[in-house]
């Protein structure tokens, strides 16, 4: 395609303008003029006016605008109606100039507004500076017979000098009235002209009407056409563009140009689309260089003719040969149902990703079942071009550069093959999407459209397509609202590798990675002989997971390393060094005893859950994933079963874990020595508060079972609520009689995770001081009393007192209350009205006594020290 050069123009001292007219009786406002704006919320209606159309909400702001370059010795004439009572919420501009086109926003110019909090509104004039306005005219109120009806011809004209007058015709005629005159030339050029309707009452969306606008001089037109540029639309054909329309004989009359370098007059004249616009074609195609167009004797509509000798320079440079992935299929609108914020068509958007000029001439756009070829232009560099059926062209236009084409190969909501040839039949760029590629179930039903991600990324397909993340559903004619989303600069790691069996390993990367590198089964490798994978599958659509299957099986109880290299993300990013190994481990199965329940919660406190803890009582690490909990049901039947894990999650020996609902609750009410040891299901099978049984399974292999009763918490405990049954003994049967007893009191009433309270300690019974002097004065030395004890029977009960050396009782720091058989104690100084007890010599008293009433007592003297001044 030929690169375009905006030419340098021999310009005269005066700028012609052209007049607007459109009466709108070709049902059109595309073009002859050209409206922009809310063109979707504007029509012309049966009697070839212009109505709105907007939305039907509580606020909301449309307006169009047209060229209008026209500000001094000019004149406007506009029909204006409303079918309703305006008021300052819900009113009219019309803007005679404006500098900017969109009219809502920040803009100098001025505008008639119709619209107060009476029903005999004033025409005014005002003049708006960014966002200031200003009233410069204030017209008369104008009773009107029906108050819900404005129907006014107004006409307003500004001389050379800046003075503006202002008339209107109420009822809609050409018998002007003088509404007022004021002379401002704070801005004196132009650049649009336009409406805009504002209302916030839902129904006056569709009840503003306009007629008969034109925009024209005070003054005579005297001004001759000017170039304003050439541009080369192929080797043989250039379009030039003037300043205004021409008088049509002479625009196409071949001698009035004639091409340097010996092309001489052009073979065919044609007019376009635009009405300044005409299409020269010569025979002889051009060679790279600069060309100088001559243009003479052709004249305007008002019969200026262009000045003499008018030259025009341009370069052309040789089209460019188009590589595969230079333009590439770039976004996909295959389903435009329920959209709001776009066209309800499809269209097919394509960018050239290159620095240079394409000629699409030849070109070829299919699908499946049908092929359409493309006209002939060129697309810039950069440039983002839209597809879209030739009859829903002027839809797109607001949107960028858009190619209407017939028949459009209409596209399936579900799949599709799109493909890209140029006039060789080369393909340019192939597409074949699925709807899976928009990865939501809400956007894949309609009104988004599938965005390419990076056109240079390593990814492909479902990798390098998602739906559209742009609030109005797509982004036709612009950057895509996702690219390069992939080109984030976190390296990839591997987060996790888990053991399905002894020869299938799932990993999991912490992002998405390419699936090409993923699937390599030589990036992959496990020590000790087991060696590489025979095939490794990318999990779809998240690609951030594999499962591996290999030919050689890891063995059991075996430590084995998985090592991955040469795996990249989709921004190329190769995978961590620092994190690309994992431990692989099959754990040896659990036989029976090898785990052991080692403690119970089945009557919860109110708000708390159920727990269990288990014990590995082997010398092996085993694995949770092979076990399950269960319970009998009412025939004595195993029932319930629930596994405890999906991943492998591995137990090592002589540690404890917790099973629960919810591990939050557990570790809120209770001392955790070990908070990651837990196991939390989504349900338990149900352990009732009066009895029941809890089961320990490996593959239906009962491991341990233990059968308990509420009889079993001490006799003496007066409310059980939230008191667990601990087991004494790991060498005794798990039912044997005295084997579970209540977790003790000074531990909480249950150790979840780790030694139980309740687990002999040996022969030896004991209190220990640990310092016999202490100072309570908060310096952080010695400032409590340390009590070791230990007792050689479970579920005893103590009480300690404090004694001064008088004999007096200072505090009691614990009555009657079970214990641990082995724990500590302290004392802060405090006695029992919490005052500081006095500094001297004091007697512990531990009195100890088991179920059965055998007591034992514990006394040591301590010394309550403190600072002398």
């Amino acid at each position: 395609m030929k690169k375009i050069l905006l030419i340098s123009l021999l310009l005269f001292s005066k700028i012609a303008f052209s007049q607007v007219i459109d009466l709108f009786t070709d049902g059109d406002f595309s073009q002859n003029p050209t409206w922009k704006g809310d063109v979707n919320y504007f029509q012309v209606n049966p009697k070839k006016q212009l109505q709105s159309k907007g939305q039907q909400l509580a606020s909301q702001v449309i307006s169009l605008s047209t060229a209008n370059q026209q500000s001094l010795n000019v004149s406007w004439e506009f029909l204006v109606q409303l079918d309703f009572n305006p008021s300052t919420t819900n009113f009219v501009r019309i803007y005679l100039t404006a500098d900017k086109e969109d009219l809502k926003g920040s803009l100098n110019g001025y505008f008639i507004q119709i619209g107060e909090t009476r029903a005999a509104d004033g025409f005014h004039l005002y003049k708006q500076n960014g966002t200031t306005v200003t009233r410069i005219i204030t017209g008369p109120q104008k009773v009107r017979a029906n108050a819900n009806l404005v129907f006014a011809k107004v006409k307003v004209t500004r001389d050379a000098n800046g003075k503006w007058d202002l008339f209107t015709d109420v009822l809609g005629g050409n018998n002007f009235n003088l509404e007022g005159s004021v002379t401002d030339n704070t801005f004196t050029t132009s650049s649009f002209t336009g409406f805009y309707c504002r209302y916030t009452t839902a129904s006056r969306y569709n009840r503003y009407i306009f007629d008969d606008f034109k925009v024209d001089d005070l003054l005579p037109d005297v001004i001759p056409p000017v170039v304003n540029n050439v541009t080369v639309i192929n080797a043989t054909t250039l379009d030039v563009t003037f300043s205004e329309a021409l008088e049509i004989s002479s625009a196409l009359l071949k001698t009035n140009y004639n091409l340097s370098n010996q092309y001489a007059n052009p073979d065919n004249i044609s007019v376009t689309v635009l009405p300044n616009v005409y299409r020269l074609t010569f025979s002889k195609e051009f060679n790279s260089g600069e060309y100088l167009l001559n243009i003479s004797d052709v004249k305007d509509k008002k019969g200026n003719v262009i000045a003499a000798n008018t030259n025009v320079k341009f370069s052309f440079i040789k089209p460019y040969t188009v590589k595969f992935g230079d333009v590439v299929i770039n976004e996909v609108f295959a389903n435009p149902t329920g959209n709001i914020g776009l066209p309800s068509k499809e269209f097919v958007e394509i960018w050239n990703t290159t620095n240079d000029y394409i000629l699409t001439q030849g070109w070829k756009f299919s699908d499946q079942t049908s092929t359409v070829t493309l006209p002939v232009d060129t697309i810039k560099p950069n440039q983002h071009i839209i597809l879209t059926s030739k009859a829903d062209e002027i839809l797109f236009k607001s949107f960028g550069k858009v190619i209407g084409l017939s028949p459009w190969p209409s596209l399936n909501n579900d799949k599709d093959v799109l493909t890209l040839n140029d006039q060789t039949g080369k393909i340019i760029d192939k597409v074949a999407y699925t709807d899976s590629w928009y990865k939501d179930d809400v956007k894949k039903k309609g009104g988004y459209s599938l965005e390419l991600i990076n056109p240079k990324g390593i990814c492909g397909g479902i990798q390098n397509w998602s739906a559209s993340v742009d609030v109005s559903g797509g982004t036709p004619g612009k950057q895509n609202s996702i690219y390069n989303s992939q080109l984030s600069k976190e390296i990839p790691k591997l987060v996790s590798a888990n053991v399905v069996d002894s020869v299938t390993i799932l990993v999991e990367f912490s992002k998405s990675i390419d699936s090409l590198s993923a699937a390599q089964n030589l990036n992959y490798l496990v020590n000790n002989g087991v060696g590489n994978p025979k095939s490794v599958s990318v999990h779809s659509p998240d690609f951030n997971a594999a499962t591996l299957q290999f030919a050689n099986p890891l063995a059991r109880g075996v430590e084995n390393i998985l090592t991955l290299n040469n795996i990249t993300d989709c921004a190329g990013n190769l995978i961590s060094v620092d994190f690309n190994t994992a431990k692989l481990f099959i754990a040896k199965k659990a036989g029976k005893n090898d785990i052991l329940i080692s403690e119970l919660l089945f009557n919860p406190k109110v708000g708390s859950v159920d727990f269990v803890e288990i014990f590995n009582n082997s010398n092996q690490v085993l694995d949770l994933k092979n076990l399950q909990l269960a319970n009998l049901d009412a025939n004595g039947n195993v029932a319930n079963i629930k596994n405890l894990s999906t991943k492998n999650l591995l137990i090592l020996p002589k540690t404890y874990w917790v099973i629960s609902t919810n591990t939050t609750s557990v570790k809120a009410n209770y001392f955790c020595e070990n908070p990651n040891n837990f196991v939390q299901l989504s349900s338990m099978p149900g352990f009732n508060n009066d009895k029941g049984t809890v089961i320990i399974l490996s593959n239906n292999l009962q491991i341990d079972r233990f059968d308990y009763n509420e009889k079993m918490h001490v006799a003496l405990l007066q409310n059980p609520d939230g008191v667990s049954l601990e087991r004494v003994s790991f060498e005794k049967n798990t039912n044997e009689v005295g084997n579970f007893k209540s977790a003790a009191a000074s531990f909480g009433f249950a150790t979840p995770t780790y030694k139980n309270s309740q687990e002999p300690n040996g022969d030896e019974s004991y209190v220990k001081i640990l310092s016999k002097t202490f100072s309570p004065d908060g310096d952080n030395f010695e400032d409590l009393l340390t009590l070791d004890y230990q007792v050689t029977e479970s579920a005893c009960f103590a009480t300690v007192n404090v004694y001064s050396d008088k004999g007096r009782l200072v505090r009691k720091l614990l009555k009657n209350q079970t214990i641990g058989t082995k724990g500590i104690l302290t004392w802060d100084g405090l006695n029992d009205d919490g005052q500081k007890a006095s500094v001297g010599i004091y007697v512990v008293i531990f009195d100890v006594f088991d179920l059965s009433g055998n007591p034992k007592r514990f006394k040591n003297t301590c010394v309550l020290a403190a600072k002398i001044n």
